[in-house]
């Protein structure tokens, strides 16, 4: 009777060993299973941060100019290419709805020689691009994008009508923190730092005596110089760094202007090739931008 209490003690013993190797191991491996999700998700968010900081620099320009720029087909396809910042123009329909077309008539998107401040919205909601696509409202590419993309926008028109329709929609939508506006009339930037002094605001700069008087404007934050016309120097560059400013170029499209622009530590560019911009950017960009900050 003896043997077998104690044979049966031994065994329980055994067991509850076993049992207890097996709760560790389980343990473990739990553990382990977590350690790997984390290191998962900890690489995963320094992708997506590295991701960031690379479209950060590449301002889509109309989506892709051309053909069907300012339209869903160009801003998808550079969207889907990873860009995070897509360009546009706005103009004021006679009845006050806000329309996106780089040019103050329709003749060169539609083939309709007539301004868009002379038709209503029903009329121009009628134009067809010369692409078959519609001329798109500025409130329908917020419906279809909302808070997923940033929006630099070109107010073409610089009238109270077109600055009023501009404030009415940012504040229906809420989207003044995901919005740059830039404008050629630095005037207009002005009125609208008054009311939304957060709102990062953009002057399309084409002239180096503009471009000196836009570093006195404490309301200009980014400088925006015409590359084709000779303004995208170090010197500017510089200029604008030491006022607390950033500096913009465009219209970068080929290999050599873009590397130019990463070289001088340009802080963001207008392009028409936002695939060229991306993978230059990653690929070249990330390390030279690394080290000029470094310096």
């Amino acid at each position: 009777m003896l043997i077998a209490v104690t044979a049966l003690s031994v065994l329980l013993i055994h067991r509850a060993k076993i049992n207890n190797e097996i709760k560790k191991a389980e343990e473990l491996k739990r553990a382990e299973e977590l350690r790997q999700q984390e290191e998962k998700a900890r690489l995963a968010a320094e992708r997506e941060e590295e991701e960031r900081a690379i479209a950060s620099h590449v301002y889509s320009h109309r989506g892709i100019e051309g053909p069907y720029e300012e339209s869903f087909k160009a801003y998808d396809e550079v969207i889907d290419a990873g860009s995070q910042n897509i360009e546009m123009d706005l103009v004021l329909s006679s009845d006050g709805v806000l329309f996106l077309s780089h040019d103050l008539n329709a003749s060169h998107m539609t083939g309709v020689n007539a301004s868009y401040s002379s038709m209503t919205a029903e009329e121009i909601d009628g134009l067809q691009t010369l692409e078959g696509d519609k001329v798109l409202r500025l409130s329908e590419v917020f419906d279809k994008y909302g808070k997923s993309i940033n929006y630099n926008i070109e107010l073409k028109t610089l009238d109270d009508d077109t600055i009023e329709a501009f404030e009415s929609i940012v504040d229906k939508y809420g989207f003044k923190d995901i919005i740059t506006v830039q404008a050629v009339d630095t005037d207009v930037l002005r009125i609208l730092d008054e009311k939304y002094p957060e709102m990062p605001k953009l002057f399309v700069c084409k002239s180096q005596q503009s471009f000196y008087e836009s570093l006195e404007m404490p309301y200009v934050d980014n400088i925006s110089v015409s590359f084709d016309r000779g303004l995208m120097t170090e010197e500017n560059c510089s200029a604008a760094h030491d006022r607390g400013k950033q500096f913009s170029a465009w219209t970068l499209s080929l290999e050599s202007s873009i590397r130019k622009a990463i070289d001088m530590n340009v802080d963001s560019y207008f392009t028409n090739d936002t695939p060229l911009a991306l993978s230059l950017e990653r690929e070249y960009g990330l390390k030279a931008r690394t080290m000029d900050n470094k310096e």
